[in-house]
């Protein structure tokens, strides 16, 4: 029954500032209720002057927060490096055969649209079980140099075994933080990415990627679509709502929503976006048992899996498959789609013009 603003007539930021000053957390009960049966006004909504007046007369300052928010804002911090590499510390030797069989395809892809002379210096952030590593090393000769960093030694483990099966050489492996390395001042001519970024914040990788590159530089990268798998991350949340003390630390991931999304973000950093592609990986499977495997020792939902109450994860997998089952007919295949942006984008040779 209240109004801050006309957004034909006025900026909308300025309205959302406005009324940001009354609605800062969220309530527990309907403020249009509470509100209602102090106006006094024939026509409705009630002018900004009136609904302000309104608001500073009769809406409560302290109130209570519903409780998922309660629960959130005590939750012990957030998912950081340290639980990352936790997470594929136990799945790196599963990795291959539950992620890297389907989700391996769109990295062969990407590395194939990447011309290279060869003789380029390049950093892979978040190298894996070495997978890319060794496409892009193979099109490499003796004089250039690969740089692989990966948070997590397991991983490490399964990649340097990989290319020390194929005889590459001029690869330094590097167990840490990559977008630390990355701003140690070495410069390259290629920054590669495969399935890490969301992980890593994506508007400081990129301000780290541009800083490190050399003029005329590429990042190439795939990264998951925000909120994919859907449906599955559709029921952890649904079942999180219900519970949300089951929910041990805050996941605040960083997944781009769309192509435009993504777009903005690059050249707002400085990059020419050379390719955007948006296209998915399914995995298909018979069972959901099947399913909860392959997010658990894919990497996909390990994470998720990691950081719930140890006491109630039995309860909440019967839940999750529960739900999983209704929302499929009988005898009915269990697909798992990861929708993602793949992505090559250049540092300009010249500095943009200044208008």
């Amino acid at each position: 029954p209240i109004s801050f603003g006309n957004i034909t007539k006025e900026p909308f930021h300025d309205i959302l500032n406005s009324m940001g000053q009354y609605f800062q957390k969220p309530r527990i009960s309907c403020v249009g209720k509470v509100l209602s049966k102090h106006i006094q006004c024939d026509e409705l909504p009630t002018r900004t002057e009136e609904s302000i007046k309104i608001c500073n007369l009769y809406l409560p300052k302290k109130h209570k927060l519903p409780k998922f928010f309660r629960v959130r804002s005590e939750a012990q911090g957030k998912v950081g490096n340290k639980e990352l590499q936790y997470a594929y510390d136990r799945i790196h030797k599963y990795y291959n055969e539950f992620w890297l069989k389907e989700a391996g395809k769109p990295i062969e892809s990407l590395v194939k649209k990447l011309t290279l002379e060869g003789s380029e210096f390049v950093f892979e952030a978040g190298c894996g079980t070495g997978f890319a590593t060794a496409l892009i090393a193979n099109k490499l000769i003796d004089s250039a140099h690969l740089t692989a960093v990966d948070i997590s030694e397991g991983m490490l483990s399964e990649a340097r075994r990989r290319v020390g099966s194929g005889g590459i050489k001029n690869i330094r492996f590097i167990a840490g933080d990559a977008l630390a390395i990355l701003g140690s001042g070495e410069l390259f001519d290629l920054i590669f990415s495969s399935w890490v970024l969301g992980y890593i914040p994506l508007k400081p990788f990129f301000e780290k990627a541009f800083e490190a590159l050399n003029k005329g530089g590429r990042m190439a990268f795939i990264v998951h679509k925000e909120n994919s798998p859907y449906e599955l991350l559709e029921i952890f949340k649904e079942l999180i709502s219900k519970d949300p003390s089951i929910l041990k630390r805050q996941i605040d991931l960083d997944f781009p929503q769309d192509n435009d999304h993504l777009c903005d973000e690059l050249k707002s950093v400085g990059f020419e976006v050379e390719l955007l592609l948006e296209d998915k990986v399914v995995f298909q499977y018979n069972r959901p048992e099947e399913v909860t495997e392959h997010l658990l020792k894919s990497g996909a939902g390990t994470v998720y899996y990691n950081n719930l109450d140890p006491g109630k994860i039995e309860s909440f997998e019967d839940a999750f498959i529960k739900s999983l089952i209704e929302r499929h007919k009988p005898d009915e295949h269990f697909e798992v789609v990861h929708d993602y942006i793949s992505c090559i984008a250049r540092k300009p040779i010249t500095s943009p013009k200044k208008s």
